[in-house]
């Protein structure tokens, strides 16, 4: 692994990107702009998440700005910036865009975006997550500033490779889809572990209760019914008919680089084909580029030493699709500061922390220090004997937005984006690190500089795509 990324780097350095002319200069341009000026956007993948980043990032004439207190706090302008090109394998995504952007150029395959690069300076990647570092990487290369959909890549080769792409570019914008990383909620927890008001954290819990993906057929009918069924049937492994591919879609583009397999409609739509693992990577990845963010933004923890997975689903990781239920167990070393070591515990699906209850909500986090334990709501615990603790003073700066700092940072007006690629890439390879201890089977231990697996050779699959299929796999260098 270790020689593969290295390999990476001598081939960058060596001038096989700038020798293919795709260093089109659009950073030097945009540092001088102001507010005023429009940044030119790519959109690759225009339908779903895609249309939450459209809502942030552009104004529709005659209507109030979307999401009031999302995309800026007070006095922040709401951005409003040019759409030049979309792209999407889904046709139809496509044409809906269109009518309110019809200048825009019209594409189904993301590596054609990049043959006319000149024609914009930013890209937004909203594909599935098995096709983010192509995009990803490919608009790094090509000098554009880019904001990708969580989680930032499909797995840990990839999120490693993505981090230090980028750290050659510094003065481009970049920022993960992991839009609470911006909430005030984020600083408030920070300043209220700061008092020291319960003390040295030692441990806490994050959880999420979806529940989709492989399960009994009574939870799945409880939980999943939505998604996790087809006629009737629950979807536990692949349907054996094929089914024709619909005309508005291209659905060997969707595969991209993934291994061939016909087209079923069992992967569609999203919250289907993220469970599939040649496509995602289940609620680990997705759920847990928000909630474990928590805790990796507020406690000084870095990479994990260890991390083992385990699942009522089945004591062995199915060979297609992803658990509805997991239990995740990261051990992180003290830090530098002196912080003392950390345990984090993630649960998703049926999964709970010791002692939880209704109030304490579906989705939350936490934090279990020495006096005392602190909610991710802002509640400290045990109520009464924190009953009396005044609210801490907000002394550290407020986000504008999560959108507002990746298009300030672009022109130059701002400080880096929260979750750029050097803080995400390494959040995504923990959050990854989960299911690769769930397939492995193993407790690991993580050798973070050589990004493998001591004790578990076998992990090096589910740590990198062993093949990349052709016409994608030189992408990636």
């Amino acid at each position: 692994m270790k020689k593969a990324m290295e390999l990476t780097r001598r081939e960058f350095v060596g001038g096989a990107v700038a020798a293919a002319g795709v260093m089109t200069g659009a950073p030097a341009f945009l540092r001088g702009r102001n507010l005023n000026d429009k940044l030119n956007i790519a959109f690759i993948a225009c339908g779903g998440r895609a249309l939450a980043s459209l809502s942030e990032l552009t104004l529709t004439p005659g209507a109030p700005p979307p999401g009031a207190g999302r995309a800026g706090s007070a006095g922040v302008p709401h951005p409003d910036e040019n759409v030049v090109v979309l792209c999407d394998v889904n046709q139809d995504a496509v044409d809906a865009a269109s009518q309110r952007f019809p200048q825009a150029r019209k594409l189904s395959d993301l590596r054609q975006v990049f043959d006319n690069a000149n024609e914009f300076d930013a890209v937004v990647v909203s594909t599935a997550e098995h096709t983010h570092a192509f995009a990803t990487y490919l608009a790094l290369t090509h000098g554009k500033h880019v904001y990708c959909e969580k989680p930032l890549t499909y797995n840990i080769w990839e999120a490693r490779l993505i981090r230090e792409t980028a750290a050659k570019y510094p003065k481009l914008s970049t920022q993960m889809g992991n839009q609470g990383h911006a909430s005030p909620a984020r600083r408030t927890i920070k300043e209220i572990l700061m008092t020291g008001v319960i003390g040295p954290v030692r441990e806490v819990h994050v959880w999420a209760d979806r529940s989709w993906g492989l399960q009994d057929a009574e939870s799945a009918d409880r939980y999943d019914r939505p998604h996790g069924f087809y006629n009737g049937i629950q979807i536990v492994d692949r349907f054996k008919e094929e089914m024709p591919v619909p005309t508005s879609m291209h659905f060997d583009l969707w595969i991209g680089p993934a291994p061939v397999r016909p087209y079923h409609a069992t992967y569609f739509p999203g919250p289907r084909w993220y469970r599939w693992w040649d496509f995602g990577n289940g609620t680990m990845s997705d759920l847990g580029s928000h909630d474990n963010d928590v805790p990796y933004t507020v406690l000084d923890i870095k990479q994990p030493l260890t991390v083992e997975a385990v699942s009522p689903n089945g004591p062995v990781a199915h060979k297609e699709l992803a658990p509805a239920t997991m239990m995740v167990t990261y051990e992180f070393a003290a830090s530098p500061s002196g912080a003392p070591p950390v345990k984090l515990i993630w649960h998703q699906g049926e999964s709970k922390p010791p002692g939880w209850v209704p109030a304490w909500g579906g989705r939350s986090q936490l934090f279990i220090g020495d006096k005392g334990m602190l909610l991710g709501n802002g509640k400290l615990l045990p109520e009464e004997t924190f009953k009396d603790v005044p609210p801490p003073p907000e002394t550290l700066p407020r986000s504008p937005g999560h959108w507002v700092e990746w298009v300030n940072y672009a022109k130059g007006l701002g400080p880096v984006p929260g979750s750029n690629f050097q803080y995400s890439g390494w959040t995504t390879e923990a959050n990854h690190l989960g299911n690769v201890a769930y397939r492995t089977g193993k407790k690991i231990e993580w050798d973070y500089m050589n990004l493998r697996a001591r004790n578990a050779p076998e992990a090096a699959p589910f740590i990198k795509r062993p093949e990349y299929r052709k016409g994608w796999a030189d992408i990636l260098a």
